[in-house]
């Protein structure tokens, strides 16, 4: 039986994040989809790991972990990968994990939904204003993360961390949705640098529509 057991979504960059650490991690791990057209996340089943009814959920043995952002710095303390060397450079990992939180993710987020909702996989339909207003403000935290990067290789250390891997997962999302990572350099080279690491894989090349085990 696998340590690890993870519950989410290929559509969710959420779960891509945990995904990618524990992959990057050489860590085994068993995916359980949870599909949102089906309603898997309002079951009493699912409802009893996670309280918000979100993904992804991790199975730590029999621990359950919730929110993405603390499932890696949990991952990170575990495992003793990603996490940065020192106490000073830890801080400054949770820092950029907060801001991705709070600024990279949402506008990608959004800017993700509004194609699915184009492609007709969720119910919504977003005016065309607002859906610029998300671009705008995904543009304005990669064009953030642009200058921090100008004159680094990572975010926090010589080496990569969580932090990179995590706000990596909403850029690798922000392609998708046909942002142009040429027009943000630093950017583009560090996402090169991060799908350069042993064992990485793109969004749904890791995580498929269906329950699968990793080893």
């Amino acid at each position: 039986m696998k340590r690890f057991t993870l519950y989410g979504s290929p559509h969710s960059l959420p779960t891509y994040k945990v995904a990618l650490m524990l992959r990057l991690s050489d860590e085994p791990f068993s995916f359980r989809y949870v599909s949102f057209q089906k309603g898997m996340h309002r079951t009493p089943e699912f409802l009893a790991l996670s309280r918000w009814g979100q993904v992804p959920v991790l199975l730590d043995g029999e621990r359950v972990h919730l929110q993405s952002a603390a499932i890696v710095e949990h991952l990170a303390e575990t495992l003793g990968r990603f996490q940065g060397t020192d106490p000073a450079t830890r801080q400054a990992v949770r820092e950029w994990l907060y801001w991705d939180v709070d600024a990279l993710f949402p506008p990608v987020f959004a800017s993700y939904s509004v194609q699915l909702g184009q492609r007709k996989l969720l119910p919504i339909s977003v005016e065309p204003m607002i859906a610029g207003y998300h671009r705008a403000r995904a543009e304005t935290a990669l064009s953030v993360l642009d200058s921090y990067l100008a004159h680094r290789n990572y975010l926090c250390a010589v080496e990569p961390t969580i932090a990179d891997l995590f706000c990596y997962g909403d850029v690798a999302f922000a392609e998708i949705c046909a942002f142009d990572l040429k027009r943000w350099t630093n950017v583009a080279g560090w996402t090169e640098r991060v799908m350069a690491l042993p064992r990485f894989q793109a969004p749904f090349a890791l995580l498929a529509m269906e329950n699968a085990e990793f080893s």
